[in-house]
């Protein structure tokens, strides 16, 4: 933790800045790894599924069945392209979201006021807070007026934490009221959300119920097929037949036991499920999560500012007088709780 004074107003000079970002890094997150196309095209082929279809396209190319070869193969092919496709856009889509977003803050630097994306952020800088503000990093005020900070995003609390000089802010939470000076003491990963954002990364990933299920599947289909096939091979020794045609005909039926059609069928129900949770605004980066998300029979989660926003917001109002009422609503409003600032943002919609 790096130790602070205040005895510059100025905030840092751009060389500080720069020896700063080299000794501590970019005030970034945590992120996910970005999975490569290579990757995305890997996954779609690590099926037991795939396997077993793919065991029996080579045993049909042997067997000079060359016809059941290409039409094994062209399952795979838009099996894979279909998945590939799918996962592909999405993956595009989320990284254009996250380009989207460049949240900038206002720092004093070298004697003067200016406005920097986050990431620029050192510890040593001074920042200026304004309601509707996040605070950009973790840090402690040097000045305070009327400042309130929702931390929902770090307790799950909605009720406004009121801050005077000295005290600690964190950073992502929001400055709900007031105004504050404030110098940032940790950044990125060395934040507290920067910590939660590194436990969640440390996640090991598990089969879903349909990998599950599938290899449970194609274990079972391959000792029947095999013990079939066998059985039918010595069943025909048996009966005085040529070996050579009785093998032929228990690859053919082995062949045939396979279900190809299984593949490509499954492909289709998880991107056509894909596409329904797209037109709902939901992004799915995996197709498989889908199924995951299907089979979901309770969720455990912080209501405040997980699935809510943490803001009070008026919905609907009935005024006898309604131009004296969005009067008061202003005149008499000191934005220093959830209530005077969601009147307030009501107001705005006349």
């Amino acid at each position: 933790m790096l130790k602070m004074d205040r005895s510059s107003p100025t905030g840092l000079t751009s060389i500080e800045v720069l020896e700063r970002r080299h000794q501590f890094g970019e005030n970034r997150l945590p992120a996910e790894k970005t999975t490569s196309v290579w990757a995305i095209l890997l996954n779609q082929v690590k099926s037991p599924l795939v396997y077993i279809i793919l065991v029996a396209a080579l045993v049909s190319l042997f067997a000079n069945e060359y016809g059941d070869f290409a039409i094994i193969m062209a399952v795979v092919v838009i099996d894979v392209v279909l998945g590939f496709i799918q996962e592909y856009q999405a993956q595009k889509t989320y990284t254009a979201l996250k380009g989207l977003l460049k949240p900038t803050t206002t720092v004093l630097r070298d004697g003067e006021r200016r406005e920097v994306e986050i990431w620029e952020l050192v510890p040593g800088d001074m920042v200026l807070l304004n309601a509707g503000e996040k605070a950009p990093g973790d840090g402690k005020l040097l000045e305070s007026t009327k400042l309130a900070a929702d931390e929902a995003i770090l307790t799950g609390e909605s009720e406004p934490v009121n801050k005077v000089a000295e005290d600690k802010i964190f950073m992502g939470t929001t400055v709900l009221t007031g105004r504050g000076l404030m110098q940032v003491q940790q950044t990125g990963p060395a934040t507290e959300l920067g910590q939660i954002a590194t436990s969640l990364q440390e996640h090991v990933e598990e089969d879903t119920p349909l990998q599950v299920r599938l290899k449970a599947f194609s274990k079972t289909l391959t000792w029947i097929v095999v013990g079939f096939t066998l059985a039918i091979l010595a069943a025909g020794l048996l009966l005085g037949r040529e070996f050579l045609d009785m093998l032929r005909t228990s690859i053919i039926l082995a062949i045939a036991a396979v279900p190809e059609g299984l593949l490509i069928a499954v492909t289709v129900i998880l991107v056509l499920g894909m596409r329904k949770i797209l037109k709902r605004n939901g992004l799915v980066k995996r197709m498989l999560a889908v199924e995951t998300l299907g089979s979901v029979t309770v969720i455990c989660t912080d209501k405040t500012g997980t699935l809510t926003e943490g803001l009070m917001r008026v919905t609907c109002s009935e005024m006898n007088d309604q131009q004296r009422a969005l009067q008061t609503m202003v005149l008499c409003n000191n934005l220093e709780g959830p209530v005077d600032i969601a009147l307030w943002e009501h107001t705005r919609q006349f």
